[in-house]
């Protein structure tokens, strides 16, 4: 039987997949979990138009983010941490810090967009890249100054 992955399974195939299974299978596993639609032409209509709709969103998406790594790309962010006379930091400046900080600016991000290649030890200016959306990266400019 001939049928239209809704999901990816492993072994079977991925998401919007024809292919061919053992009817038991599909009948008592893949249809009651709704895995998978049995391979008909109306079938195969619907899941192609749905494919289109979700390229066409991700697109949009990508550019809305591609317009928002514009923007940030002139944010110069501003960290305040303690540190001895040679610059050097008590502890250091982390992702979750820059999270953080630029929360405070009004941007939300989780720490896991932040790609910081160690954290910072010393004071100065740090390039800090933050992904957006998968391929869409924005590079910031992070100031570590010492704490007053």
């Amino acid at each position: 039987m001939e049928v239209i992955l809704l999901k990816d399974i492993d072994k079977v195939g991925r998401k919007g997949d024809v292919v061919r299974v053992r009817d038991g299978y599909a009948r008592n596993f893949l249809f009651p979990r709704t895995l998978a639609l049995a391979s008909t032409r109306a079938n195969r209509q619907f899941v192609e138009e749905q494919r289109e709709r979700s390229a066409k969103k991700r697109a949009k998406e990508k550019n809305q983010a591609e317009e928002f790594a514009g923007k940030l790309k002139s944010l110069k962010l501003k960290i305040d941490a303690k540190a001895g006379e040679k610059g050097k930091l008590f502890g250091s400046v982390t992702a979750q810090d820059v999270v953080e900080a630029l929360g405070r600016q009004g941007y939300q991000f989780t720490k896991k967009q932040i790609e910081l290649r160690e954290a910072i030890h010393a004071l100065g200016t740090y390039a800090v890249n933050i992904e957006i959306y998968p391929q869409v990266k924005a590079t910031i400019n992070v100031e570590v100054v010492q704490q007053q």
